[in-house]
């Protein structure tokens, strides 16, 4: 018995330094081109693209992973880092599929939103913000091109970015199979509840938040679940605004991503107090 706990130890470290290998061999900086967005108005956006699949595999999913404000720029760098938890993970997880990931950037004049979803009252603008309207009508091209699979669009943002998660799948109703919007809020009205319906929805957020209150996710929770639907949330007990440092070293959640499939949600029985109790995550 010694012995072969001896070799299944042994054995796991020799993994573990296989993975910190390819880790260190292949950073997000390398594997992540540098790339621009041309929408049709012949605008730019800088944006970092990582083909993680074969042209055999496509039509592919495409996670699409949107940075905070503190990200903004023209630099098409500063807002990698903050994603390199998700690279690790699908470099060396053999579960997940051949994917598309791409980190768009926009500036601090053409942000994700139009307006930040603080108070409960807000409505949805009637126009996308132009950073926004980008990435979506990229999006559209590659579904159009072949290479996305139109079932498998997959949304995730922190912060300011969770906000433009949220504008998303309420804006844009059945587009995508799963959103995860982080530390962010979006609006309460029925007709923007019920287009977010059609996305599964995973959402994170700190109780201790001074950033963005708290209230903002559970608010869109309770609305949800209300409406019917099945929303997952993750509240950190005595966490602040930055939990998506948490959040995306949960290897559950790019698993639960790339298990979402569009008009085909995973079902629950629980109401949303029941949601809170079973996704607060303890110290």
């Amino acid at each position: 018995m010694r012995c072969a706990l001896g070799v299944k130890a042994i054995a796991a470290m020799l993994m573990l330094g296989i993975a910190e290998f390819a880790w260190a061999q292949f950073s997000i900086q390398e594997m992540f081109e540098a790339n621009v967005i041309t929408n049709r108005m012949q605008e730019t956006m800088p944006v970092r693209v990582w083909r993680n699949y074969k042209p055999s595999d496509c039509p592919v999913p495409v996670l699409v992973l949107l940075h905070g404000s503190g990200e903004c720029g023209q630099d098409n760098a500063k807002h990698l880092p903050a994603f390199a938890p998700i690279h690790r993970q699908a470099l060396i997880d053999e579960d997940l599929p051949p994917a598309l990931y791409l980190v768009p950037q926009c500036t601090q004049r053409n942000a994700w939103v139009r307006t930040i979803a603080f108070q409960a009252d807000y409505r949805v603008p009637r126009y996308p913000a132009p950073a926004l309207r980008t990435v979506k009508e990229y999006l559209d091209q590659l579904v159009e091109e072949g290479i996305a699979d139109p079932d498998r669009l997959y949304l995730m943002g922190l912060s300011l970015g969770g906000f433009g998660v949220w504008d998303a799948i309420q804006r844009w109703p059945n587009t995508f199979a799963a959103a995860v919007p982080i530390c962010a809020g979006g609006s309460v009205q029925d007709e923007a509840i019920q287009n977010a319906k059609t996305t599964s929805v995973w959402v994170f957020h700190g109780d201790k938040d001074v950033n963005v209150p708290v209230a903002c996710s559970q608010r869109m929770v309770a609305k949800l679940t209300a409406a019917g639907a099945n929303p997952k949330y993750t509240e950190y007990k005595d966490a602040g605004h930055n939990v998506w440092t948490r959040a995306f070293k949960d290897t559950a959640l790019l698993k639960w991503v790339f298990r979402q499939r569009r008009g085909k949600k995973e079902s629950t029985s629980k109401g949303f107090w029941g949601q809170l109790k079973a996704y607060v995550t303890p110290d």
